[in-house]
């Protein structure tokens, strides 16, 4: 069955005179053992970073429905609406007959899951935690929609990139990096988040990481303490004048990161969306805290401010 299928855990095959059929089952990433009685043809996607593996694995044709968060690639928003990923519709879920449906561990889950048990609709739950997880992630969705190997040829490519950024920054120093996710009140990523995996793939030590909480509140007088060389902005409020943050900075000149204009404005979705391009959010935060380590000889997003 390939290499790269390690989510199946069982694999039927009844066949009966003049007919086929096959039930596949899988376990999903919280433990749940999901049966897929045919390739899937009608996918809805509940989450922004499984439509994106889904158009990038080569899917976009059967997926019939995202969440309203879904905007990227562009060619994803004109699938139709079925909601938040935390409380889906299900009546327009329903509506548009999946044969899965693909979500994340977040909301209401037994509920809803539950309630598309009963009209025999399969769904798949993935619950990454980490860069690695995310590309593992990725290949278990491929799995589950029947399209293995474009989906491992992307884990490759996602490991081959990580590899490479680890190269480039390894025996650098550690720097003090704050993750900025929301300036009033001031929050960051602590430990067990996307951001602070990245900062420590990327060359750097979160300031944050031993703060209470995923996302701590912090206050000013902490982070004079902390005192980072690197900082971060990267709201998940998708109109959040991220800029103008970086200006109320300026007044704070005792801070490292401050007084060396080391202040960087990067893409939300690519450092807390588990998908694909989360590899491009890993380079983008690399280069924010190591610029010298891609001075010659790789190709790749540039993050905004950054030589």
């Amino acid at each position: 069955m390939g290499r790269g299928i390690v989510s199946i855990i069982l694999l039927l095959l009844f066949l009966a005179p003049g007919s086929e059929c096959f039930a596949a089952v899988f376990l999903d990433e919280v433990g749940r053992k999901v049966e897929v009685q045919t390739p899937p043809q009608r996918i809805v996607s509940v989450a922004p970073s499984v439509t994106e593996a889904l158009f990038a694995i080569g899917l976009a044709e059967k997926v019939v429905g995202v969440s309203s968060f879904c905007n990227y690639p562009p060619e994803a928003l004109e699938k139709e609406k079925v909601g938040g990923y935390i409380t889906p519709s299900l009546e327009k879920i329903v509506a548009l007959r999946p044969d899965l449906v693909i979500g994340i561990a977040e909301g209401d889950l037994r509920t809803f899951v539950d309630k598309l048990a009963v009209l025999k609709v399969p769904v798949y739950i993935t619950n990454p935690r980490n860069v690695l997880e995310a590309m593992t992630s990725i290949q278990k969705i491929g799995e589950v929609a029947f399209s293995a190997q474009p989906a491992q040829k992307i884990f490759r490519e996602m490991q081959e990139k990580v590899r490479e950024i680890q190269i480039r920054v390894q025996g650098r120093p550690w720097l003090r990096v704050l993750h900025i996710l929301n300036f009033d009140p001031l929050l960051s990523a602590g430990k067990g988040t996307f951001v602070d995996d990245l900062i420590r793939l990327g060359g750097g030590r979160n300031v944050a990481e031993n703060a209470q909480g995923r996302y701590p509140r912090f206050s000013l007088e902490e982070v004079l303490v902390q005192d980072p060389e690197v900082i971060l902005l990267a709201s998940m409020k998708s109109k959040d004048p991220l800029p103008e943050q970086r200006q109320r900075w300026a007044r704070w000149k005792t801070i490292t990161a401050v007084r060396q204009g080391r202040i960087y404005v990067l893409d939300s979705d690519l450092i807390h969306r588990p998908s694909p391009r989360i590899v491009d959010g890993l380079e983008q935060v690399a280069r924010a805290i190591h610029p010298e380590a891609f001075e010659t000889g790789f190709k790749g997003v540039r993050v905004p401010g950054v030589k």
